[in-house]
Formats: structure tokens, sequence, C-alpha cells
């Protein structure tokens, strides 16, 4: 029997998770996340939960980074409902920091395996976004599949919000009538859309990175994972005036960059070897432009994040490089990506370290972290030692390319003394002496007889091309 979802109002949520879950005291939400977050059913959850009419058990609302206002984690609520974020920003990074939220550490490849059926967070409820196609009456998940599917078949109540504003994706995002239990269709907020990238006005820095990037690694018939945010930019910057060709794109986030590869015609997965001829995705974030472009548009799938960072996905797609950033590494070559220090939480680890350990064999590709040598406040982004008991995104046996504006340090089959001047030789120069100083100067690091004084550290390649760098920068 092909049965319909039920339409109900955003003040019924409260009443149906009460009456269904009358007799347990703590229940699991899981919400869809990023750019179609389900705002308007959070708000009138959270709503009943200040009123506390209708009663609810407790809540753990268990999500990766929302956008938006996310009322529930304020103040004088946490003795009725909890955040657990893998992956967090805005209200959600401020409550953690407060005690007010928990960061739940783990990658979208394992997201899976915390919400499966028997495990501590198998969702009770599922909240999220759908689109239905106005010709065949099927739904999408449109901008966010990451563990919906999974959140879906072992939920006992499933709620969506109809979201005329969001586009109608092609893949694994296709959800039927039947898995949906209530259909909210009046109160529904747009999706989230932000500005595209300005590609005629990034750094010097940002540029330098991406030129070596692609100078280097990007070759006609690899396979893509590039993040969001001003770097990965540059990348996409430089590979559309490079004249490649038959570029693929396996991402966790795809984003106005990919578009505009793939509009150019230089990204057209002719030469993957998993999901040949169309960009697989987990997650679709940027602008309006993009949501048009990604709409039925059978060239861009979706998949589960459990598939998109899959080791046997990215390794069946090489050659593949990847290139996401961080908001550190020391000179043993570890990366940290979610803290700034032990006391401060930032936002995840998402992807990065299953694109790391997926590419951990030359032989499939190259996991690439690039970061601007130095933050906004001059601080050195290379640290003699990691923050102590700061997560790490990459550990020193990984074997990552760190690239900076001023060059490359390619860590891969370096020993730790080697790793040590690699990664000082591509610090910015008010720092790489008293690094390099210190590395050679250390017993712990133990160096080449006659040392690197005459020539380029093995893994090391400078920047030599045109673009200028203010001196402050």
């Amino acid at each position: 029997m092909n049965t319909q979802p039920k339409v109900i109002a955003l003040d019924q949520i409260a009443e149906v998770i009460a009456e269904k879950f009358n007799t347990k005291d703590e229940i699991t939400c899981y919400v869809g996340s990023n750019a179609a977050t389900p705002t308007a059913c959070l708000m009138a959850l959270t709503d009943a939960i200040k009123l506390r009419r209708p009663r609810l058990p407790f809540i753990k609302m268990v999500h990766l980074l929302l956008q938006g206002p996310v009322p529930y984690v304020a103040e004088g609520l946490q003795d009725r409902v909890m955040t657990f974020s893998a992956f967090s920003g805005g209200d959600v990074r401020i409550a953690a920091n407060e005690g007010r939220a928990y960061y739940l550490p783990c990658t979208l490849a394992n997201l899976v395996s915390l919400i499966s059926e028997g495990r501590k967070y198998e969702p009770d409820v599922v909240f999220f976004k759908v689109r239905q196609n106005e010709y065949t009456g099927e739904y999408s998940l449109g901008l966010s599949v990451e563990a919906l599917h999974t959140a879906i078949d072992h939920a006992e109540v499933v709620i969506a919000e109809l979201d005329g504003s969001m586009p109608f994706t092609q893949g694994q995002s296709v959800v039927d009538a039947q898995s949906i239990d209530y259909l909210i269709e009046d109160g529904v907020q747009p999706v989230y859309h932000f500005a595209a990238p300005d590609f005629e006005n990034l750094s010097p820095a940002e540029c330098r990175i991406g030129e070596l990037i692609t100078d280097h690694f990007i070759h006609d018939g690899v396979t893509l994972q590039v993040g969001i945010g001003k770097i990965p930019d540059a990348v996409i910057g430089t590979i559309k005036d490079a004249g490649y060709k038959d570029l693929g794109v396996q991402t966790e986030l795809y984003g106005d960059g990919l578009m505009l590869l793939e509009k150019q015609g230089i990204v057209t997965n002719r030469k993957k070897k998993a999901n040949l001829g169309y960009s697989t995705t987990s997650l679709i974030m940027g602008s309006r432009e993009l949501y048009d472009f990604v709409h039925m548009r059978a060239g861009v799938q979706m998949r589960p994040s459990a598939y998109t960072n899959s080791a046997d996905t990215v390794r069946i797609n090489s050659p593949f490089i990847s290139v996401n950033t961080a908001i550190g590494v020391d000179m043993f070559g570890n990366v940290w990506a979610d803290f700034i220090d032990p006391r401060r939480y930032y936002s995840g680890v998402g992807g990065q370290p299953d694109f790391i350990r997926a590419l951990n064999d030359r032989a499939y590709g190259t996991p690439i972290i690039a970061i601007k040598s130095i933050t906004d406040k001059g601080q050195s982004k290379i640290a003699r030692l990691h923050p102590p008991g700061i997560n790490l995104t990459a550990s020193a046996y990984d074997g990552v390319v760190i690239v900076t504006e001023y060059g490359i340090a390619d860590l891969r089959e370096l020993t730790s003394g080697e790793k040590a001047i690699a990664i000082a030789s591509i610090a910015h120069p008010k720092f790489r002496d008293d690094f390099l100083r210190s590395v050679y100067e250390d017993p712990l690091f133990t160096k080449h007889i006659g040392g690197y004084l005459d020539k380029t550290p093995d893994g090391v390649c400078m920047y030599a091309g045109g673009i200028q760098l203010a001196e402050t920068s």
C-alpha cells in the first residue's frame, strides 16, 4: 500500500513525540544538517521544551553542523535537552565551550556506526528537509544526505519539512513516501545559502598555495576532494585557469568551486572508476546559483558519507587528490583541526581523517593539508609541538603533504628529523630560522651527517612563482 505522510503543523510536533514516547524517560533525535537544517522544526520543539507542555522525555539531539539559530542550546534547558554535535559552529560552538553541549568526535565515514541499530545514539526521532518532485511525487533529501538514510531506517518517528527552496538532487537522496511519518508544509524556513567565492580577490598567500598545489599535484584525470574555504577556493581558482581536463569529483561537501569546474567542462568524471560520469557528494552547500545548478542534475549525485568517505571508494578512484585545511601542524607532522587549544573547541574533524587514511599509500594519491603560515594575528600556524591533550586529524605516521604559501613539505617516507626540517623550511620567515635552529640543536631529531645547510631538504619544494607577498604577511 502506497501510504503518504500525514501533514501536521509545527505546533503539533511536540504532541506527536509526547504521545509516541509517553513511557520513555529519554529519547534520541537525529537532525539533518548543514544548508538543509530544519530550523522551523527545531524552533517549534524548543518552544514546547521551554513551556514544558506537553510533557516530553529528556531529548538527546545528535547532528553535524547546523546553520541558523539552534535555540535548544540556550542556558537553562540542559535538564530537558542536550546537544551531541559531531561538527559545530555558531550557537553550538559557544554552548560546547561553555559546557552546555557535548562535542562528539566522529569522522563522516564513521557517523553511521554511531546511530545504527543497537548503538548508543540510535535515533527515536529524525528531523530533516525534503523537496518533492512535481512530476513523480518522489521526495529528495536535497542538500544533505550524510547519515540520514540510517537515521530514517531506525527512527520510530520520521518528520520532514517540505521545502520548495531546496533542489531535488539525484542519486541516493531519494526517500520513499512510506518512510516519512509526518510532513510539515507551513512555516518552513528556506534552505541556507551563502555568497559564492570571489576568485578575483583572494590574498596573495592563498593564491600562492593554490598555485603550488595545482602545479605539483593536479593533472588530467585526477579525482578531487576539495573542502570549502578561501584556500580550497584558491586551488579551484588556479585549476580553472590551468587547462586541465577530465577531472573527477568525489567529495563529502560540494560547493561553488566544484560547480564552476563542472560548468567549464574541466570536471567530466570520465576517468573515474567508480561512479563514472558524475560527481558524488554527501552534502551540498553554497550559493543560490549552486542550488539551481544541482537541481535535477544527473551529473551531480548524492551518496551517504559512509560511501563518499570510505577508503575503498577513494582508492578505486585513484589517482586521488584530497585538499583540506587545518588549525595547525607541528614539526612532527601532527595536524589538528577541531580545537584551537584544549580549552577552545572550534568545529569538528569532519571527513579530513577519512581521506588522509585512505591515501596512506602514495599509489592511491595525495592527502594535502593546506594552511597559511601565520594567523591573522601574526602567530605561526606551525608549532614545535601540538597543544597537549588536543585531538589530531593526522598523526606523524599518516604521511600527509603540508603546503603553505612558502612551499611544499611532502612528509611521506621521511624520518622524524627529516619531517621536522621539511616543515620548518616552509614556515613564515619570521619563525623559520628559529624553527630550523631548534631542530638542528635537538638530538631527538636525528639528522643526516652534514645536515641541510647547503641544499633543499628532502621532501621540500619552495615557492618559486611570481606572486609577491606583503612584508607583513
